[in-house]
């Protein structure tokens, strides 16, 4: 299992290679989507110091919602274009650190 999380376009090209070889049907935009998602979700994790609330997309590759442990939604995560794909390829560092900006706030506002 490729356990990777991208945090770049190079590290996304080696997962999508390394999924494509192993006959799973993916794209880049799967891939990047993933990623965004698995980051904040790393990023959340790393703030409460465990994996206490959950991140899903709302809609899809336009925002992020975070969700307590009730399952209370207490934050979303705009992207910084209207597409997390798009943010991701232009910037992937400028997409986790505003990630992990909005998610700290999020996360100590509640």
């Amino acid at each position: 299992m490729y356990s990777l999380v991208p945090e770049n376009m190079f590290e996304v090209e080696q997962k999508l290679n390394y999924l494509l070889e192993k006959g799973k049907d993916a794209t880049e935009e799967e891939v990047i989507r993933q990623a965004v998602l698995d980051n904040a979700q790393q990023i959340l994790d790393g703030d409460l110091e465990g994996p206490y609330w959950k991140v899903k997309w709302q809609p899809e590759d336009q925002i992020l919602a975070i969700f307590d442990i009730m399952n209370k939604e207490v934050g979303t995560v705009d992207s910084l274009s209207g597409s997390f794909i798009e943010d991701f390829r232009s910037s992937a560092p400028n997409v986790i650190r505003h990630l992990a900006e909005k998610i700290q706030k999020i996360v100590n506002d509640n």
